[in-house]
């Protein structure tokens, strides 16, 4: 009996380590504007740092728009030039933290420090200023850990109004957007479930347009070049269809036409569909996941100088 309760809480903190790595919030980290006076090297330091400081315990921070952002903005207070050989440059910033909606433009949270660096040169010291910004910082853990908790509140309750707006956008064709929407919500979010029942609907709406598109190019190259030319562009573009889509069978009939034709080794790999319903929801969650990060990785904030930061 002692070996079985063993077991059964061995399973459920395995289940739990791995709901815990799935429940991952993407920031959009935002060089939030710094002095016109600092090193650009500098500025680009603190904004790799920054993504390396907040990437950590199921948050995750890079240039990828997103709607909600971590930046970072650092305000001289002091400078001096200290007298030797050679002469060093000493600097006092405040350095100011956020976190919040970046659609919204509303703050969740905001820490402000004091950091100094020295160095032989003005960049110098900047750079080893912003060497102090570390995952180590208690202020700096707590203050990622409450913004991830207002960021999930806002999916507990807008889960409903994202995916309204998702189906809005599949009406449109607007398909990369509303994947882009969808998975963007967290597995730890209340409404996650019905989330990810809509986000599999669009993820086959898309490809099922996307097959009807790709396969109307493929008859088009066909009839313009049916030979060799023509065979190598319709594996091209076949070789993208997804096997679940609507209109695959009648890609595999274009196949088998151009097949007989070039009558040569002449062939397009031919992806199987998974039998096991887990590996396919699997596989559907993490391709409709691919397509939202294309998309995000497509998109740029409008500015970077987001003068309503206080």
């Amino acid at each position: 009996m002692k070996k079985m309760i063993y077991l059964f809480l061995l399973i459920c903190m395995a289940g739990m380590k791995a709901y815990s790595q799935d429940c991952e919030i993407r920031l959009m980290a935002i060089d939030a504007g710094q002095d016109g006076e600092t090193p650009a090297s500098a500025n680009e330091y603190l904004y790799n740092r920054l993504c390396t400081v907040v990437s950590s315990d199921g948050i995750s921070a890079s240039g990828d728009y997103a709607q909600f952002f971590v930046a970072a903005k650092a305000l001289p207070l002091y400078e001096q030039v200290v007298a030797g050989a050679p002469a060093k440059t000493a600097l006092t910033l405040s350095l100011n933290l956020y976190i919040g909606d970046y659609l919204g433009e509303k703050v969740f949270d905001r820490i402000s420090f004091e950091i100094r660096g020295v160095g032989e040169s003005r960049e110098r010291a900047f750079l080893n200023a912003y060497r102090s910004l570390n995952a180590g910082n208690e202020k700096i853990a707590s203050f990622l850990e409450k913004g991830k908790k207002r960021i999930i509140s806002y999916y507990d309750v807008e889960y409903g109004n994202i995916i309204k707006e998702a189906q809005r956008l599949s009406q449109l064709r607007n398909y990369d957007r509303a994947l882009f929407l969808l998975t963007a919500v967290p597995v730890c979010c209340k409404g996650y479930e019905l989330v990810s029942e809509e986000l599999v609907k669009t993820y086959h709406a898309y490809i099922d347009y996307s097959c009807d598109r790709l396969l109307m190019l493929a008859r088009n190259a066909w009839a313009v070049n049916p030979d060799q030319i023509g065979a190598a562009k319709v594996a091209e573009i076949l070789n993208q269809l997804e096997p679940d889509a609507a209109c695959y069978g009648e890609a595999m009939e274009l196949y088998k036409e151009v097949k007989a034709k070039v009558k040569d080794d002449w062939n397009f790999e031919i992806r199987q569909k998974y039998n096991d319903e887990i590996a396919i929801r699997k596989q559907v969650i993490d391709a409709a996941r691919a397509v939202g990060v294309a998309f995000g990785k497509g998109q740029q904030p409008k500015t970077t100088n987001l003068m309503w930061l206080k």
